[in-house]
């Protein structure tokens, strides 16, 4: 069987036998979740132990620095969200000084995200073994996993993992399990190192790494990118797949396509896509962008295509907005909780983003005057991309972009006539912090 064959057996309810698994694919199985909150699948879920890891792909080789050409000709990028080449962060944590820890960053800042929940539940010795093998090859102090506060499952999964390990005493580093705090930004990678460092969890201000020969250096690795890692180090090929959280009417469904699969698909595979065409679709989650369908329908899930039109699938989180619904009220209470999640280190994070989720406030209200409506635009302008951290990008992106598809309920709603679904929030937001 193919991978790409294998690939959409994953979308079906039957779980995957071992030698499935030894063809490179992440996910087990697909697994439905409620809307919100810790990632506890409806039905029981398969856990890989050890022994089925070196039943079906073997055990894993040491990690050594020629590891680094390995990921590089493969072409290894992150999957938190950015993309990054994983090689190239190798080379800067190769290339600088000080002790380095290296992280499997398991917490996930969107709200709707749980794929690296789900694959840390499902096969968190594949995720152990790529923190391993990393913290080897780079000559690491620290491999510490780090989970986010509200994740309890997870936690049990990767302990009884770490445990399991520990009595079968493999030749590895000492693997840490580190909980931080139930917050949007816990996840974020330069909150994550100033935590293990003893600092508070909150992103640190824009700047260059220092140069300092002596200072700690951290190298955050998300997941699912350990995760293919430890498939890469032995050999396997590369799965041309990504695993993805799509919203549903009733739930959410995480699970692993074959990239260049039409969105189309993938909605109609979950359940998402039935009646009448969504309005629109948020891609990437919170700090993603607003896609109309008519667009959307039209895009397929391979990042450097999503990318070559502006766009991204960022943390693969995939929610369609109902047809009913109003995307500009729906806007306002995702910048409102993007608001209260602030680091409040600068202006942009203070000022900012509860003035721009007002202004939004407004606008789906259909109160905003023609100043207050010039106003957001000017708000974007002055906040985007001028924060101490990355927070306020992905709420001025989400807004702009809103700004763009839902321009016509724009216009309705400032000649007093708001959508009929202005009243009603269907996207599941997290109560704010304010």
């Amino acid at each position: 069987m193919t991978a790409d064959a294998l690939a959409q057996d994953t979308s079906r309810d039957a779980p995957r036998t071992r030698a499935d698994a030894a063809v490179g694919l992440l996910l087990l199985h697909p697994v439905r979740l409620d809307r919100s909150g810790p990632a506890v699948p409806w039905e029981r879920a398969a856990t890989e132990l050890l022994d089925d890891v070196l039943d079906d792909v073997g055990p894993r080789p040491r990690g050594t620095v020629e590891l680094l050409g390995v990921i590089e000709r493969h072409g290894l990028t992150g999957h938190g969200g950015a993309h990054v080449p994983t090689a190239a962060k190798w080379r800067r944590a190769l290339h600088a000084g000080g002790p380095l820890t290296v992280v499997a960053n398991g917490a996930e800042s969107e709200p709707l995200s749980a794929k690296d929940s789900t694959l840390l539940q499902q096969r968190p010795h594949l995720v152990l073994d790529g923190l391993a093998l990393a913290a080897e090859a780079l000559g690491a102090s620290r491999a510490v996993v780090w989970l986010h506060g509200a994740d309890a499952p997870t936690r049990t999964a990767v302990l009884g993992a770490v445990a399991e390990r520990r009595a079968a005493r493999l030749a590895e580093p000492v693997l840490e399990v580190v909980t931080g705090p139930t917050h949007y930004l816990a996840g974020e990678s330069s909150a994550i190192a100033q935590a293990l460092h003893g600092g508070p969890t909150l992103p640190t201000a824009r700047r260059s790494a220092s140069t300092d020969p002596g200072a700690p250096r951290t190298l955050v690795q998300n997941v699912e990118t350990l995760a293919r890692l430890a498939l890469l180090a032995r050999g396997y090929p590369p799965a041309p797949t990504m695993l993805l959280t799509v919203l549903t009417g009733i739930g959410r469904e995480v699970l692993e396509v074959t990239r260049g699969t039409p969105l189309v698909d993938v909605l109609r595979r979950t359940g998402a896509l039935h009646g009448r065409p969504p309005k629109a679709v948020l891609l990437g989650g919170f700090g993603g962008v607003w896609v109309s369908w008519q667009d959307a329908e039209h895009l397929t899930f391979d990042e450097g295509r999503l990318r070559a039109v502006g766009l991204s699938a960022g943390a693969g989180v995939v929610a369609p907005l109902a047809a009913g619904a109003c995307g500009l009220a729906e806007t306002a209470a995702i910048a409102d909780y993007l608001a209260s999640m602030s680091a409040r280190q600068c202006g942009p994070c203070l000022f900012g983003l509860p003035a721009l989720a007002e202004g939004v406030r407004l606008l789906a209200a259909g109160t905003a005057s023609r100043r207050e409506r010039l106003q957001v635009h000017a708000d974007l302008r002055a906040v985007a991309g001028r924060g101490a951290c990355h927070h306020p990008d992905g709420a001025t992106r989400l807004i702009a972009s809103a700004l763009r598809v839902f321009e016509r309920d724009l216009d309705q709603h400032a000649h007093g006539r708001p959508c009929a679904g202005s009243a009603e929030i269907t996207l599941p937001v997290p109560v704010g912090a304010r």
